[in-house]
């Protein structure tokens, strides 16, 4: 796990480092816009991994993930193929219980109930107090620049996208 974040963190580092070169020979106002909005969004990404980090570590505990993944759920749906199967079961079925397998697995993938399922699963992480406090302070950080006058979008940007530049850097170099 460590070794899959160092070149992460090293690539975030670099991107502040190269906003911090940009920003003192452009000014005052553009150092205290990207580093403002550059830990604002170091602070939400972190905060918003470790919430969906401890969703995904309830439902392993909870035994949510089964051996079988989505994808052979929705082709498999009745284990017609595994290898403790027989090939005679799949010449059990009739043409009309297939169709109707079809018809359930079509219903299944689409509609309002699957999102609100979704929703639900991964509302622990959504409405993580770590996540929302982070939130906060972006606000926060964002407000203080507007009210005392400091605000410039370009550099608040440049500062903003720093943290997922870096991340698709570290992703595009680092393969393991």
């Amino acid at each position: 796990m460590m070794t899959q974040i160092k070149p992460l963190a090293i690539a975030i580092l670099l991107a502040d480092a190269l906003l911090l070169g940009v920003s003192l020979y452009m000014g005052e106002k553009w150092l205290i816009n990207t580093q403002i909005a550059f830990f604002s969004s170091l602070f939400v990404t972190i905060s918003s991994f470790l919430s969906y980090k401890r969703v995904v570590q309830k439902r392993l505990e909870s035994g949510a993930f089964e051996e079988r993944d989505e994808i052979e759920k929705i082709e498999d749906r009745f284990d017609l193929y595994s290898e403790a199967k027989s090939a005679s079961t799949t010449d059990n079925l009739s043409t009309n219980e297939i169709k109707e397998i079809i018809k359930e697995e079509k219903a299944k993938q689409t509609g309002l109930k699957k999102s609100g399922e979704n929703l639900i699963k991964s509302a622990g992480g959504l409405f993580n107090p770590l996540r929302v406090i982070s939130y906060v302070i972006l606000v926060l950080g964002f407000l203080y620049l507007v009210n005392n006058h400091y605000l410039k979008i370009v550099p608040y940007l440049l500062g903003f996208l720093a943290v997922p530049f870096g991340a698709l850097i570290s992703t595009i170099f680092y393969r393991p």
